[in-house]
């Protein structure tokens, strides 16, 4: 594994490379818990150009490969995260129908789990779940609620 740490938009990112040769993790934060060699490797360069122009919005859809590991139930969610358009949001009812997940306390506790345990936030954007006219997020998003609504607010401006 590698990783390499930037400062960009919120703050300080860091970003893992596994041995694969794909994007496993994304950090806010400088990544010191993280103990693997330091390396601007070509693919974590491409990764850091994608999110830079993520946040200046030139783009809205990533290309470099992930790996964020996780059960087969936290993949199923995260693959239907990555589905949610640009702009748009899916609250937590939205999300367990696009799962097809009865509305059983249950599973809301492990798509709620898999959503907040996300290892590759913005890549995989779960900023884009819940609810944006809540005051508090009942998701817990790794970079803090106000990185997720500087997020959101980027992807639907005002008109």
């Amino acid at each position: 594994m590698r990783k390499f740490t930037e400062e960009m938009g919120p703050g300080w990112i860091t970003i893992v490379e596994n041995d694969d040769h794909a994007v496993s993790r994304l950090i806010f934060g400088d990544g010191a818990d993280v103990d693997c060699e330091v390396e601007c490797t070509p693919l974590l360069r491409q990764a850091f150009d994608q999110i830079k122009e993520y946040w200046t919005g030139h783009r809205v859809i990533f290309t470099v490969p992930l790996a964020p590991g996780g059960t087969a139930f936290q993949r199923i969610v995260w693959q239907t995260v990555m589905q949610i358009p640009y702009g748009e949001h899916f609250d937590e009812m939205t999300l367990m129908a696009a799962l097809s997940l009865g509305d059983e306390n249950d599973n809301k506790e492990r798509m709620h789990k898999a959503v907040d345990d996300c290892p590759i936030p913005i890549f995989i954007p779960t900023h884009r779940v819940g609810d944006p006219e809540m005051e508090h997020d009942i998701f817990n998003y790794p970079g803090g609620e106000d990185v997720k609504g500087a997020l959101m607010a980027m992807e639907m401006p005002l008109s």
